[in-house]
């Protein structure tokens, strides 16, 4: 039986109210062909020359209310660069070890090579995750182990490069690294492709860890992440 999820846990990558994305001014790279920040600094891109979004980064106590549908770009991509879990942090205990990915379900299991913006877990975030998200409760949840999750992408907004303004259609479009659009994408999701793929049995893992160390787990994760799920 998994015990009950402590309430008020936000997740590491959640949003806050006080959180809000800055609006340097979008300018035409004066090297290459692409979008750049006309006060851009070697900060502004990841290690693939992706060009990001800009969060506001603040200490906890100042971050305001959680938005638990919103998503930090810079606690994601921490996130999903270390392998860490979205919810507490915890890093892979071994770092040859697969990781947990726990996706919403749409129809069918993790699949080969399926891409995923959303970070590993550890197995009592996934039992935290199952009880307290909207979109994972009542079995709207799919699992897998992963045995490699390298970098595919991004998700953001692709700009016109014409009019440098955002194309429409989605708010969040994904692109792959080194294709046409991604010089003129500003990035706010990482996004990987997911491979060595074996679909798991999440009571089975609870199951392994037993009542009395999830109920150990559950408490820590309360206590390391705070409160306003």
């Amino acid at each position: 039986m998994l015990p009950p999820a402590p309430p008020g846990v936000v997740p590491y990558i959640a949003g806050y109210s006080e959180e809000a994305l800055l609006n340097p001014r979008i300018v035409r790279h004066a090297l290459f062909s692409g979008v750049a920040y006309a006060d851009e600094t070697p900060h502004d891109r990841d290690s693939f020359g992706m060009l990001w979004v800009r969060p506001t980064l603040l200490p906890k106590r100042r971050r305001g209310e959680p938005r638990l549908r919103e998503v930090h770009p810079y606690r994601q991509r921490r996130a999903m660069a270390n392998m860490m879990c979205q919810v507490c942090t915890r890093p892979p205990e071994d770092l040859d070890a697969p990781s947990l990915f726990l996706l919403r379900d749409t129809g069918g299991p993790v699949q080969e090579g399926e891409r995923t913006a959303s970070p590993p877990v550890c197995v009592p975030c996934a039992g935290i995750s199952i009880q307290l998200c909207h979109a994972l409760r009542r079995d709207h949840y799919v699992a897998a182990r992963v045995e490699h999750a390298p970098a595919w992408g991004v998700a953001g907004l692709v700009y016109d490069p014409d009019t440098l303004t955002p194309l429409p259609g989605k708010e969040l479009e994904r692109v792959e690294y080194g294709t046409e659009r991604a010089p003129w994408t500003v990035a706010a999701r990482t996004v990987v492709a997911l491979y060595g793929v074996t679909p798991v049995d999440l009571d089975e893992e609870f199951s392994r860890l037993g009542t009395d160390r999830l109920e150990e787990e559950f408490a820590r994760v309360a206590g390391f992440v705070g409160a306003g799920w």
